[in-house]
């Protein structure tokens, strides 16, 4: 049984009582601010209306940062709920409510490790980054962290179950187009219905066999959307019609490669590319790129896995190593800029997104000391 933690318990409930929707962080955003502020850190705002908290210790180090977005998806059905979703409950040892798991519980609990270690004899900066827009664009709000900072070091705090992540899959969202030529429906042999073309495109796509990976799992291929054009196509014979597909990657995947297994596979019957996204945050700014979020895995013997396993086992906390299934940030601090990156946090990835979502308190309590563990690991 580990020790109660109150503050940790009382920020992670305040984070969830205010309504962070992705696009409607603000709120959120200048409590945290104002919050670490007192605490004691160096407050900027990034242009993403991202934060970033830092600390400098007196004697020169690496540069770690502590990574969690603040946003959280929407409630589509708050009668699927036990507890008020925007009302952090505390219930039979959970804490539940819309971003417990996802990620406001591990938010609240390094932001608590990290403020406790201010007055420690440690080297270097810890940053604290509180990202915007992840869960409709993962790891691009997180660049401006990179680009200022520099960091040496990134713990993710996407939850693991209290497990040392030591990678993840990559996302990419692939667009296929199958064409024709519209007419009226009463006379569709004047046309080229693009509906056949495309349930050709899918046959074709479902013979792709994604690959495996020994310690990431399968790669996933799936379509997640249809629409056909002109719509809605009452009479009319369909000239275009686009199914959108997640792809789920693997290390050593790239844009090109993902594209071109579908490409080859459809043969020329229609064609396929990388969906471009745009996205504009809170504050106004505008931010875009190709929707491809890489995968990424770190080596067991890489040293931020080494001195962070050492440093749970010291303290009695380690639990194993895993990886994330889900995206998350990582895929721009390991994946684009190849920093070294793990990740540990409170919670499951199976509560992400769902009703009734939740936290153990127990498993809060101990990612404090998790967090506590490998910070002076990483800046001893």
């Amino acid at each position: 049984m580990v020790r109660e933690n109150t503050e940790a318990l009382e920020l992670a409930s305040k984070l969830i009582s205010i309504n962070s929707v992705t696009g409607g962080e603000e709120d959120i955003i200048s409590f945290l601010s104002s919050y670490l502020e007192e605490k004691g850190f160096s407050v900027m705002r990034l242009p993403s209306g991202s934060i970033a908290a830092s600390y400098d210790y007196k004697r020169k180090g690496p540069v770690l940062v502590l990574d969690g977005h603040i946003d959280t998806v929407d409630v589509k059905n708050e009668d699927e709920w036990v507890t008020p979703p925007f009302n952090a409950t505390v219930r039979d040892g959970w804490l539940r409510g819309r971003g417990a798991s996802d990620m406001k519980g591990a938010v609240a609990s390094f932001i608590t490790a990290a403020s406790s270690l201010l007055d420690e004899d440690l080297s270097g900066r810890l940053v604290i980054s509180c990202t915007v827009e992840e869960e409709r664009f993962e790891g691009i709000a997180a660049r401006d962290v990179t680009s200022i900072f520099h960091p040496d070091y990134t713990i993710i705090g996407e939850s693991t179950g209290l497990r040392l992540n030591i990678g993840q899959r990559g996302r990419a969202e692939i667009r296929v187009r199958a064409d024709g030529v519209s007419c009226h429906s009463s006379n569709p042999e004047a046309g080229k219905n693009a509906i056949y073309a495309a349930m050709d495109a899918i046959a074709r796509i479902n013979t792709i066999e994604a690959p495996p990976h020994p310690v990431l799992g399968r790669g996933v291929l799936v379509p997640v959307d249809i629409i056909s054009s002109p719509y809605p196509g009452a009479s009319v014979i369909p000239d275009k019609v686009t199914v959108t597909y997640d792809r789920r990657t693997l290390p050593g995947e790239t844009p090109e490669s993902v594209v071109a297994q579908i490409q080859d596979a459809l043969d020329g019957s229609a064609y396929a590319s990388l969906v471009h996204g745009s996205t504009v945050s809170y504050s106004g700014a505008k931010l875009e790129a190709d929707r491809f979020f890489p995968s990424w895995l770190m080596d067991e013997n890489d040293e931020i896995v080494v001195k962070a396993r050492n440093a749970l086992e010291n303290a009695n906390l380690f639990h194993g190593i895993g990886a994330y299934s889900f995206c998350t940030n990582g895929s721009h601090y390991r994946g684009e800029a190849g920093i070294a990156t793990i990740g540990y946090g409170p919670g499951e990835e199976r509560y992400a997104h769902t009703a009734n979502e939740g936290i153990t308190l127990e498993s809060l309590y101990e990612s404090v000391l998790g967090y506590r563990a490998i910070i002076k690991g990483l800046l001893s």
